[in-house]
């Protein structure tokens, strides 16, 4: 097999080609499109939630609207 500048394979006890590491910065181009289209890039269920996630804008008002609401003794 022809080496490939990025691509680097190891082999298990048997010789077989066990694992492939792909260098992204070299090849990633090429490839994002059919990692997208085998489901490989989805997002994580902790990507998701912070899409889902107040800005820090919004929190920092929230909190700021909840202090002036307490009755302070002056």
């Amino acid at each position: 097999m022809a080496k490939i500048a990025g691509v680097a394979t190891t082999k298990n006890a048997n010789g077989e080609i066990a694992t492939i590491t792909i260098n992204m910065k070299k090849h990633g181009k090429a490839l994002m499109p059919i990692f997208k289209e085998m489901g490989i890039l989805e997002k994580t269920q902790f990507e998701k939630e912070c899409e889902k996630a107040i800005s820090v804008e919004e929190t920092f008002n929230k909190v700021h609207e909840y202090i002036k609401s307490l009755p302070w003794k002056k």
